[in-house]
């Protein structure tokens, strides 16, 4: 027996067998799927236009807690195809950090594609390699999504065996040979003489089809970090059989290669003073260096600011708070949509406007004991939990960056810049961010956005002028691992404070 879903706004009917999960019918359709598919967090909703599916009490009671009517919406990744179904999936639209910039480097012949391979989001960009201009850039949401919106979810996807990790890997290898075959064809090229990946290192992973058990559980490790390189024909890409695809080497184990590029793009290599770079996601990365020593590190952040594991969060997409009027509490949302979720600066605001208000208290209790939230703009609020998950988060990035610092031997003064990279950082209130103890300088002065510092960096590795200069940062590097820190605990216990 078969069913037809009728999906909107695409307006595409689908025909599915009897039972199906309806997570692998729409997967492909822009819905999200956070936690990996498995009913945690319920930011995988569908309405309900007409048919029905079963529900049960657990669905109802997070249907309740997102703010959503339980007779018309559903939680996607619970739901199984019974009868014909027509089914509304809201639509956010993504906001991609990317840029046009070009780069200094030029008068190579041919062209070359650079890509940021990020765990959401994946962007493309097609160089001239002759006046280093950007010919296309081409932006889309990772298709791994439908495993996990976060890293740790697709670990723990791909290590269920080794036809999860090939799902996984041709997943994305199909998604970007699809974007640059798009990319050219809009240009009209086929002069493509390189392509360079950089991303993560889980991402470096799977793209490349190695186990991602090593870092699922302790000591964290993958001995398979660096470079790799493939010929379009083992990816199936349509590139002429003489391009040069290189997928860039992690600098350690939860440290990649979009922070290598990060280091490239600013120059710490060659700077006489001492640089900080901050990638605030799932694991935040961070490098403190200059042209003689680059210290770097990850910490186990968690997912917050990305939205993950927050009642009602969600990636910075249209309808996503993203700002909090520190003298009102008035909410801002991207693309002045409906708020429907709040992302990760939208956090930070909201944790510090509480907290200025006084109604949050210096240790992350909310100080009126008989609530349990705090109201934010319409149904979105903020949950005792949810501070504490924020806590979390905060006390990870504040320790390892305290930890370098210490390691290296310096004073916070000494440090010229502190870049802030990333979609994260593009929204950041510099201000609030310090004041609540998440990013330490010493004036905001002191602090700049980087932009997507990984994308800009990659586009720079693309020409051969450029490969003598990364061989020469490598020496350079190397990562300090907190757990071996023996003030660790006692500075993660302090920076869980307001």
């Amino acid at each position: 027996m078969t069913h037809t879903i009728h999906i909107e706004p695409h307006n595409i009917d689908i025909v599915a067998e009897h039972g199906s999960p309806l997570k692998e019918i729409i997967g492909k359709y822009g819905i999200d799927f956070p936690c990996g598919g498995k009913g945690l967090c319920g930011n995988c909703h569908v309405e309900i236009l007409s048919g029905n599916m079963a529900t049960s009490d657990t669905e109802q009671a997070l249907l309740k807690r997102k703010g959503l009517d339980g007779k018309h919406w559903r939680i996607a990744c619970l739901g199984h195809v019974t009868e014909d179904l027509s089914i509304r999936i809201p639509q956010r639209e993504q906001v991609i950090l990317s840029d046009n910039e070009g780069t200094a480097r030029k008068g190579e012949e041919g062209f070359a594609v650079a890509v940021d391979l990020g765990s959401t989001t994946i962007v493309a960009q097609l160089i001239d390699r002759m006046d280093g201009t950007v010919k296309e850039t081409f932006s889309e949401i990772n298709e791994q999504n439908s495993y996990g919106a976060d890293i740790i979810s697709r670990i723990a996807y791909a290590i269920q065996g080794q036809e999860y990790l090939d799902k996984l890997m041709h997943t994305v290898r199909s998604q970007i040979g699809r974007m640059i075959s798009a990319m050219t064809a809009s240009a009209g090229t086929d002069d493509i003489r390189n392509v360079t990946l950089v991303g993560n290192s889980v991402m470096h992973h799977l793209f490349c089809g190695i186990d991602v058990t090593p870092l699922s559980a302790y000591p964290f490790q993958s001995e398979h970090n660096g470079k790799r390189e493939f010929s379009p024909a083992e990816l199936q890409w349509e590139l002429p059989e003489s391009c040069v695809i290189q997928f860039m080497p992690n600098i350690s184990h939860f440290v990649g290669s979009d922070i290598l590029a990060g280091i490239f793009r600013l120059g710490i290599h060659r700077s006489s003073k001492w640089t900080a770079l901050m990638d605030l996601g799932t694991n935040g990365e961070i490098v403190i260096g200059n042209r003689e020593k680059i210290l770097c590190t990850s910490t186990a952040a968690g997912p917050a600011f990305e939205g993950v594991n927050i009642t009602n969060g969600m990636r910075a997409v249209s309808g996503a708070v993203c700002r909090i009027d520190a003298k009102t509490g008035a909410a801002e949302t991207i693309g002045n949509a409906s708020p429907a979720g709040i992302c990760g600066s939208g956090l930070i605001d909201a944790v510090h406007y509480f907290i200025k208000t006084g109604q949050i208290t210096s240790d992350g209790r909310i100080a009126d004991e008989s609530l349990h939230s705090l109201p934010i703009a319409g149904n979105v609020a903020l949950y005792d939990r949810d501070i504490r998950e924020f806590q979390l988060a905060k006390a990870a990035i504040a320790t390892g960056f305290d930890l370098l610092v210490r390691r290296l031997g310096i004073r916070l003064e000494d440090i010229g810049t502190i870049y802030i990279a990333g979609g994260l950082g593009n929204w950041l209130d510099i201000g609030k961010a310090r004041e609540i103890g998440l990013v330490k300088a010493v004036g905001d002065f002191q602090v700049s956005k980087a932009g997507n510092s990984a994308l800009a960096g990659c586009r720079e590795m693309t020409f051969a002028s450029s490969q003598q200069e990364i061989e020469e940062i490598m020496p350079l590097l190397s990562h300090y691992s907190l757990e071996t820190d023996p003030a660790f605990q006692d500075e993660y216990c302090n920076n869980l404070f307001f």
